[in-house]
């Protein structure tokens, strides 16, 4: 019997379809890559959550009930589904199914919408959305599959940036009264930029979350990001990658220190991972640039 309550994406989704799962924001978004097997879900009472699924793979049918509509089509890598909240929905797919989903606290993008973000705030109801195809959305996956293969889920703060720019891009986009943002701050203040900026030094071979950098200044995390890229012309992530590469530079011109323990040293999660960056940053190896210095 289906139930008539909204239930949770965990109640929905079985364990053994979730290949790698991330909790973002403070529970406030959950990044998931599943593999679904064929066959039917019922869930007469909504989700908790926002449910915004990008498809990786090809299916050959796809029916869709939701808000009293029936959606019967093939999907292909880059189509989007979203179903908002308490909207009941019941899905039959012919064939197993491999996507990216986010499950999005409904409050989450409440707050996002608050007048630090956006010039009217409102309660936030999303527009029920099948086969939509969207190149902000599919450039924020793309983004993240990059970091999950050379960064075994990579960085915190990348994640959190790249799911940021996501909930936004919702509110702008899939809101049944688009939200429009407020005009323009001048950035931080040269106190609490300077404040930032000494965070993130001081803890350069740590993990350093956005949730971390916007307690500095006392602000909200959209709020803070968007503040923090008028002040650096640059996102908070790109900023400490920035400076993680030069002081892998550094120590580079040093002998005493292999290139797993520089990964270490300036808060790469591996070896592999400083490579990468290392490498979109400059051009060249860490093992070329020490050659050459």
């Amino acid at each position: 019997m289906p139930s008539e309550t909204a239930l949770h994406p965990t109640e929905i989704v079985q364990p053994g379809w979730v290949r790698f799962s991330q909790s973002l924001h403070s529970g406030g978004i959950t990044l998931e890559h599943q593999v679904q097997p064929s066959g039917e879900c019922e869930v007469s009472g909504g989700s908790t959550h926002h449910l915004l699924i990008f498809e990786l793979g090809n299916v050959s049918r796809q029916i869709i009930h939701m808000d009293g509509q029936e959606y019967d089509d093939s999907l292909r890598p880059g189509d989007l589904i979203l179903i908002p909240a308490g909207v009941p929905f019941r899905c039959v797919c012919d064939s197993t199914d491999e996507v990216v989903s986010f499950n999005i606290d409904p409050l989450f993008l409440e707050q996002l919408s608050l007048t630090e973000i956006c010039s009217s705030p409102a309660e936030v109801e999303l527009v029920s959305t099948f086969k939509q195809r969207d190149r902000q959305i599919d450039w924020i996956v793309q983004s993240i599959q990059n970091e999950m293969q050379t960064a075994a889920w990579g960085s915190r703060l990348y994640l959190d940036s790249l799911t940021q720019l996501l909930a936004v891009h919702l509110l702008r986009s899939y809101a049944s009264h688009p939200l429009k943002l407020s005009r323009s701050e001048p950035g931080l203040s040269v106190l609490k930029l300077n404040q930032v900026l000494d965070y993130i030094n001081a803890h350069l071979e740590q993990e350093i979350q956005l949730t971390d950098l916007a307690q500095v200044t006392s602000f909200n995390l959209g709020y803070f990001a968007s503040l923090f890229k008028q002040s650096m012309g640059m996102s908070p992530w790109q900023y400490i990658m920035q400076q993680r590469v030069e002081r892998a530079k550094q120590l580079l011109k040093r002998q005493d220190y292999s290139i797993a323990d520089i990964a270490v040293r300036c808060g790469f999660s591996s070896q592999s991972h400083l490579t990468y960056q290392f490498r979109k940053l400059t051009g060249v190896t860490p093992n070329t640039f020490r050659r050459n210095h």
